[in-house]
This record gives structure tokens, sequence and C-alpha cells, in this order.
């Protein structure tokens, strides 16, 4: 077997995507996303970062779904047929966040004017020339 414990998180974060859209009814839940599933080697925590598909509702969300975690972890025990069912913990995945602010430098890096030697040189050149007064004889 070669990564037992891959094949369980996809398993794991399947059936809690499930619960939460179908079994929790929230109208909060409806546009809920599990982006990523860690757990530990021993299968007793697992951890879910999650998203909202709106970013304000996120913390919402993240806090609901930890006040219902003993009802999911019941409703996960039923669809898994592993010893051991893991404590749950779900968080803000901030992934895409961080993305957004990556891509929005890149944007303004790329909208600005490609700064030259040459256009530095012009530039010295003009800072030198307001320095220096000209002499009067």
């Amino acid at each position: 077997m070669a990564d037992k414990k891959g094949r369980v998180q996809e398993i794991i974060q399947r059936d809690v995507s499930e619960i939460i859209l179908y079994d929790l009814k929230s109208p909060l839940c409806r546009y809920a996303s599990i982006n990523e599933v860690r757990m530990t080697s021993d299968y007793s925590y697992c951890k879910f970062y999650v998203t909202h598909m709106n970013p304000e509702l996120t913390d919402v969300l993240v806090s609901y779904l930890n006040t219902n975690a003993k009802k999911i972890r019941s409703l996960l025990s039923k669809k898994l047929s592993i010893y051991k069912t893991p404590e749950l913990a779900f968080y803000k995945d901030e992934v895409y966040e961080k993305a957004r602010h990556i891509d929005l430098l890149i944007e303004k890096a790329l909208s600005k004017k490609p700064v030259t030697l040459k256009d530095l040189e012009e530039k010295e050149k003009k800072a030198k020339s307001r320095k220096t007064p000209a002499k009067k004889k």
C-alpha cells in the first residue's frame, strides 16, 4: 500500500464535505468548500481548511463548523470503516487571499514602466545638474 494516509484523507474530505453540504442543512454551509485536509499519522486528529464563496462569511462558517464538530464527527463515524474516527478541527484557509495579494503585486509591478540603465543615468544627470549651481563671474 503506497499512500494509505493520503487515501484515508481523501475519503474523509469527501465524506465531511457531503456531511457539511447535505446533512447540516444550514444555509451558511451551502457554499462551503474544504480545500485541504491534514491528518496525524495515528488518525486521531484531523484539520480541515475551509473557505466560503463569500469571503466575509468564512470566519462565521469556521466557528459554526467548530461548534458542530462533534455532530459532524458522529455522522462521519457512521460512514467510515476505520477503527478510530479522528477529532475534527476547522480552520480558515488563507491560501487564496495570499495568492490574490501576490497577483495584485505582480499586476502592479507589470503595469509600471520598466526602468532601464539609460533611465537611471538620465535621472542621475538631472539630479547632478540641480545640485551644482552655475558659477557667476
